[in-house]
């Protein structure tokens, strides 16, 4: 399943970002010689260069104290202690130290380092925001907010009086103590304006003030379910359900794994499962219904051809696998030559998104917003990429709906599928744009691919919300056929069927988004799956006429009822009443599959 944005509670990246710039905060404190002046939080610096330039070796404070002894007829006006001077060479060591521990990873002996160091210099206000900072890492938020406290309380620089108060509203976020939060972030905007404190202060006001869930209700809902519920097989129905508005339920009494209807995804984004990353170029599958272009691999198959009964052995895997033997050969886009569709039926469907996101575009200006939209989706995890590259795909599908075609920057809207599926809206409550800097950037890329047609902010929000509540992750495999000699056998040979993982996808499913989530869920997606024009729901137990049924939004072992609750509430904004979360039941294994 896709996770939503990133949640302050754990984010490693953003602790490791305010520990550099305090480290900065330390460097020019023993430059300046003490004073605790303030650094530019959000430098970009060597830190460790800079102080490694800072501290001098053994040797020279050896030698200048020999220097102070055997000038005696030189009088300073302030008496150096030698032994100050090893002690401010041991603190410099000992923090350089304890900044390699933390970002080893080993925060527990760098915070040992930091309690020896303020216990020698309890006013340098600036070690003892890095202490925060390891504190907060290592969960021991009271702790961290102390240290913000003083800081706060004593300190008058404007920098280092920032940076604690962002430390301690991160401290606050995780104690959900959102308004204090918030109100810590906002002080620290009025000393220092950064656009990274406004995205922390936005993501507070969104825990504070959750975005609505939107089931959407209209007037042809009546009819356009029907037309739906007549593609299922006749084994069930899309209606109302007291679960989340609409629901999938049986229509007839159903055996225990028996195929329950099968359908398509609306679109798709493979990930490369061997090298964890999304391949904008996919020379390997299908472009439009993501099949393999090898999708049956016949064992011994030279050996085989040459059989007089291979007409009939190539007829009959066939018609067992529903796919053809050896290698397609594809139609590529005649612009880029990058997309490839496994047959002229995919090509006519896949032609019609893709044209407007193809690289071959003549159009310079749309190449550019193009270019630049994967440049910046390129920074991102796995999960947050595939998103983003879902939601320009969802674009790109309604390109084209609604209003005059010829109309020149006619607004955006959803077809008659996507308008119906759930979605969430910003509260009203915000007094940040509910945009984040990463998603501004985007947006302003998305817009620049359309640029003849109006999308609004709103509009991008409840189609990036669509996503992240109803886009599911499964594999696709490849068929490889076992064959052996077997003389009894007609044709004269045995055969069995292995899976071979192919590719991960990430799916927005037409019928299947309207399944609703249980715990102990009675549907699954069977396997293999072998491309999203054709995925096969299956029951898992017996069904009863007239009974809801349910997919799993969760994967994973030893579910405890708090995990799966919070993932649930985290990821798809509701808590989770099923029998086996009210019974609090821990579940061995969860997933979409069988």
């Amino acid at each position: 399943m896709l996770n939503r944005l990133q949640s302050l509670k754990k984010n490693e990246n953003l602790i490791k970002f305010y520990f550099n710039n305090n480290y900065n905060n330390l460097t020019r404190y023993f430059c300046t010689g003490g004073s605790g002046g303030g650094s530019d939080i959000f430098s970009t610096k060597n830190s460790k260069d800079a102080i490694n330039s800072t501290i001098r070796s053994k040797e020279d404070i050896e030698e200048e104290i020999k220097g102070f002894q055997n000038a005696p007829q030189i009088k300073p006006k302030i008496p150096v202690d030698p032994a100050s001077l090893h002690l401010s060479y041991s603190i410099q060591i000992a923090i350089q130290k304890a900044y390699d521990e933390f970002m080893n990873g080993k925060p527990e002996e760098a915070l040992k380092r930091y309690y020896w160091v303020l216990s020698h210099t309890p006013a340098d206000y600036a070690v003892r925001i890095q202490r925060a900072t390891v504190l907060e890492s290592l969960s021991r938020l009271d702790d961290a907010i102390i240290d913000c406290n003083t800081v706060i309380k004593n300190s008058t620089e404007g920098e280092i009086l920032s940076e604690a108060f962002v430390i301690k509203g991160i401290c606050l976020v995780r104690k959900e103590k959102y308004n204090e939060a918030i109100v810590a972030f906002e002080k620290s905007l009025l000393l220092i304006h950064n656009p990274k404190i406004v995205d922390l202060k936005r993501e507070a006001e969104m825990m504070l003030y959750p975005d609505t869930v939107i089931v959407p209700n209209h007037e042809d809902d009546y009819e356009f379910f029907n037309g739906l519920s007549s593609t299922l097989m006749g084994n069930a129905m899309v209606k109302k359900s007291p679960i989340h508005g609409r629901g999938i339920f049986a229509t007839r009494d159903i055996e225990e794994e028996e195929l329950l209807f099968e359908a398509p995804s609306l679109l798709s984004i493979s990930t490369n499962l061997a090298k964890h990353k999304y391949e904008k170029h996919d020379d390997e599958h299908c472009n439009n219904c993501h099949l393999s272009l090898q999708p049956v691999e016949l064992q011994n198959d030279r050996e085989i051809s040459k059989s007089k009964e291979f007409p009939k052995i190539e007829d009959t895997l066939s018609r067992m696998t529903n796919l053809p033997l050896g290698s397609i050969s594809g139609v590529c886009c005649p612009n880029c030559n990058e997309a490839i569709f496994c047959s002229s039926e995919c090509e006519a469907q896949g032609m019609a998104r893709h044209r407007l996101i193809c690289s071959g575009t003549p159009s310079n200006v749309h190449t550019n917003f193009l270019n630049k939209f994967y440049h910046d989706i390129s920074k991102l995890d796995d999960e947050e990429r595939t998103e983003y590259l879902l939601m320009l795909q969802v674009f790109s599908l309604q390109y084209t709906t609604g209003g005059n075609q010829d109309e020149p920057l006619r607004s955006m809207q959803m077809d008659q599928f996507l308008k119906r599926l759930v979605h969430t809206e910003p509260s009203k409550n915000h007094t940040t744009s509910y945009l984040s800097r990463k998603d501004m950037k985007i947006y302003q890329s998305i817009k620049g691919i359309f640029s003849n047609r109006e999308i609004t902010q709103e509009i991008y929000h409840r189609v990036k919300s669509i996503i992240r509540l109803n886009a599911v992750a499964f594999p696709t495999s490849r068929i490889k056929i076992l064959s052996e000699k077997n003389p009894m056998d007609e044709l004269g040979y045995s055969f069995d069927f292995q899976e071979i993982p192919s590719q991960q996808l990430a799916s927005i499913l037409m019928q299947g988004s309207f399944f609703n989530h249980s715990c102990e869920p009675n549907v699954f997606i069977a396997t293999p799956v072998v491309n999203d024009k054709s995925i096969r729901f299956c029951t898992r137990r017996p069904i009863k006429k007239g009974e809801e049924l349910f997919i799993s939004y969760l994967d994973g072992e030893k579910l405890t009822t708090e995990k799966r609750r919070t993932t649930l509430k985290e990821t798809y904004s509701f808590i989770c009443n099923c029998q086996a979360c009210t019974s609090r039941k821990t579940i061995d294994f969860l997933s979409i599959l069988d």
